[in-house]
Parts: structure tokens; sequence; C-alpha cells
């Protein structure tokens, strides 16, 4: 009779539904390459503080835990692991409904999201299952955040190997050298609008990669997320068919490092060399600075002014001071570039495969710049370097 009972209460199996599949395909980092555009959305569904640290290029934060939340369950979780998922996927599922009502709601069944958390593991299954469940069509990035990161750390910073070549080892560079104010950074920019390929380091940086380079009121972005900048860049952008312009920099650009990959690269590549006249790197960096150049921006740029002592020496960075106190920032700039800048900062390496002395005020004159016959000259010496040189010979002969 016992044995009567327990039958039935015992639930038997039974198959889903064929038409019924609950299964979220999951997505190596390889494949997101060639298939990236497939997908309508990247969620990142970790934390903010993890999402603003580094993430999948263009992502969106959709958190399924926040900050405190996650600390939370991670604590309890070292403590009593059962009773910490419990609270996990109550936390999940209770800002899951919410994120269903505030970002879902709107989007037809076809939407197909790319989903990714730490690993790849519950945060990023839990919302893709819902979703799934729901009528959208998700995909999970095996592995997650931490594979994506070890991927492209791989791409800018490794050695170049047969494994792990990108399009970015077979493109060339050219590099763009010249003193402080020169309007290095403008050329590119310049080139850019021309069409050509560029990789701004400074722009990526958020800094101008002076001892004043700082942004005005945006910080630098970490280590992490400048080399993802870098990797998208590298490995969707560029065209191995066009020559890629890069200022010529030093190991960092403010509190950032070059990626070594793209660093070695830039040592064997040839530059162009462009001298401006003092009278107009000084008007330059007026214009480029402006925004230090008020009372409002005295006291920060005392106090950096102050720690050059230890390269300028005391008497000269206190008549730096005295200059800015006095609103004197002409004859700030200048001073600056013959007593610290010229003096200070590492010269180019080798011989410039050419150099142009750019015509008085033209760097000061951005539309003039755009259409000017140095800027033609200096796209056409990226175009003669990317020809190969079996067919230079036949044209010599």
């Amino acid at each position: 009779m016992g044995s009567n009972i327990l039958a039935k209460n015992m639930c038997s199996y039974q198959k889903p539904p064929e038409n019924y599949s609950c299964q979220v395909p999951y997505f190596s980092v390889s494949d997101i390459n060639p298939n990236i555009k497939m997908f309508d959305e990247i969620i990142d569904v970790r934390t903010p503080d993890e999402f603003a640290e580094d993430r999948v290029f263009n992502a969106i934060n959709l958190p399924v835990l926040d900050n405190q939340q996650r600390i939370e369950v991670g604590t309890l979780y070292k403590k009593e692991k059962s009773i910490a998922r419990k609270l996990g996927a109550a936390l999940i599922n209770k800002n899951t409904s919410e994120l269903i009502v505030n970002h879902f709601m709107t989007k037809d069944l076809t939407y197909k999201p790319l989903i990714y958390c730490w690993r790849g593991g519950h945060r990023s299954k839990s919302l893709a299952i819902i979703l799934k469940e729901i009528g959208f069509q998700p995909a999970i990035l095996s592995g997650g955040y931490k594979e994506y990161r070890k991927h492209v750390r791989d791409s800018v910073q490794d050695e170049t190997k047969d494994e792990n070549r990108t399009k970015f080892d077979d493109c060339k560079i050219i590099l763009v050298s010249g003193s402080t104010g020169s309007g290095k950074s403008l050329l590119l920019e310049t080139l850019e609008k021309r069409g050509e390929q560029i990789l701004h380091l400074e722009q990526l940086a958020k800094h101008k990669g002076s001892v004043l380079g700082n942004y005005p009121n945006e910080p630098q972005p970490g280590q992490k997320l400048f080399e993802t900048e870098i990797y998208h860049k590298i490995e969707f952008e560029f065209d191995p068919k066009k020559v890629i312009w890069v200022e010529n920099e030093s190991t960092r650009v403010g509190n950032l490092a070059v990626p070594m990959r793209v660093w070695k690269k830039m040592l064997g590549s040839p530059r162009v060399h462009i001298n401006v006249s003092m009278e107009d790197r000084i008007k330059f960096i007026l214009k480029d600075y402006d925004y230090i150049c008020t009372e409002e921006s005295k006291p920060g740029l005392i106090a950096i002014l102050t720690k050059l002592e230890r390269h300028a020496g005391k008497k000269k960075s206190a008549e730096w001071c005295e200059m800015v106190r006095e609103s004197k920032y002409e004859e700030l700039v200048g001073d600056l570039i013959v007593e610290y800048y010229d003096k200070t900062y590492q010269k180019p390496r080798g011989t410039a495969i050419d150099t142009f002395d750019v015509p008085q005020g033209l760097i000061l004159d951005p539309e003039q710049l755009l259409t000017s016959p140095m800027l033609n000259d200096i796209i056409s010496i990226g175009e003669n370097y990317l020809e190969p040189q079996s067919e230079k010979v036949v044209d010599l002969v």
C-alpha cells in the first residue's frame, strides 16, 4: 500500500512539445567578429562598476545585480552557498522584471541580443532564458567578459604569432612627428577628414600627451578600456590596403601605456616631420588649451607648474606660477616651450622620410589646412609607401 501511495505522488516525466525549446545558443569570442552585425544589441549584465572599468565595445549596461547586491550575494556565498544562490536568484528575477518593463517591452520578437556577464555564467544565462521564453532570440557570449578581455589583450599586447594574427599586422603605419604645439593631432584629424585612416591614441586616451594634457572635466579611461578601444579600431575599422597615420608618441599617453604590440609596430614604422614657427606654436597652444587660461583654472595650473621644479628648478617654476597669477599666458607658453618642452621631451627616432616646413599661419586655419598643397603631399607619401617595391622599380626603368 505504501508503494502505491508513493507511486501516486511521483511525477511522471513528459517530453516538452516538439516546438518548445529553451536552449540558448552560445557564441565564442572568435565567432563575434564575423557575426557582430547579426545582433541588435550587446548587453552587459554585470554591475555598473564592472561595466565602467571595461566592456565589450558598444555594449549597453543592463545589470541584473547592482553593485551592492553583488557584494552582498558574494559575501554570503562564502558562508552559505545555498542561501546565497536563493538570494541571488530572487534579486536577479526582481531586477529582470524591471528591465523587461523598461527596456524590452517595445522590442519585436525578432530581437537578437548578445548577452554576457563575467564568465558567461549565471547572470547572463538568467536573463537569456527569460528573454528566450518571451520569444526573443538571445545568445550568450561563451566565457563572458573574461574571455573577451583575454582576446583583446592577445590582440594588442602579445607578440604577433600565427595563431593571433590580426588585420593590423598586415597594415602599414606612418608616424607624424613634430615639437609640442605643432598641431600634430590637428593634422591627423584633418587627414581623417580627407578619407585617410588614423589611430588617434591621444583621443582614445583622453589626454593630449603633455604635462598639461588632461582633458577638461573628463578623466582618462582605465588601461583595459583604452586597450578595448584600440582593439576595436584595429580589428573593425582599418583596411590593410590603406596606410594608417599615427602621432609619434612616447610609450605613455598620460597615465596610460600604449599596448606593446602597437608600440612595437610604431617603432618599426617610418615618419614624416613637421616644423612650425615659434610664433604659430605659441598661438596654437593658447587656442588648443584655452580652457586652462581662465581665472577658475589658475589654482590647478599653478599646482601643475609647481611640480615641474624637479625638471626646471624652483626659480623657473616660481616664475611660471607668477606669470599665471598675472595672466601672462603668451609669455608663459613661450617660456615653457623653450625651457621645458623642447629641452625635456624626447627627440624623434631616426631620420624622417620627409620634413615639411609648415607655412606661416596654416596650422591655425583648419579649413585652409584641409585643402592645402602640404596635406596633398603628405597623402601622396602614404599612397607611394603602399606601392609594391617591384612597381617602383618598373617606374624608375
